[in-house]
């Protein structure tokens, strides 16, 4: 069996499928082949907590709770405290998807592969 890529997204990284157009599902596979897309539940409840936060953020938000869907993104349950200290849990197993420079830093430090959006269109791999 192949070895799967497991890539966890970052609110960020979720709310730049509206704003900046691009399919961070879609340019994954393109860069992966087959992955399994995963999102900490804090993530889940950041882009709840940001829907309350004005028009443009709440379509945002719709836009990347369907791509969620659509993706059949795993929602992962854990104990941390925020979505940043659940992705770096996950850092070990799984590539983060994130544009947060502390948590790209971080994941880094920890030897973890991270995957970020270049000039609002490309996905690279640090």
């Amino acid at each position: 069996m192949v070895s799967q890529n497991k890539v966890a997204f970052d609110t960020n990284m979720l709310l730049n499928i509206a704003r900046f157009k691009i399919d961070v599902f879609q340019e994954t596979k393109k860069m992966f082949g087959n992955v399994e897309f995963l999102v900490p539940k804090q993530v889940m409840e950041e882009l709840d907590r940001l829907a309350g936060e004005g028009r443009v953020l709440r379509k945002e938000v719709n836009v990347a709770k369907m791509a969620i869907e659509n993706n059949k993104v795993k929602i992962i349950e854990n104990n941390e405290k925020n979505a940043d200290e659940a992705l770096k849990k996950m850092a070990s197993e799984a590539i983060i998807a994130t544009n947060d420079k502390a948590l790209k830093d971080s994941v880094r430090e920890m030897n973890g592969r991270v995957l970020y959006l270049r000039q609002r269109k490309f996905l690279e791999m640090a």
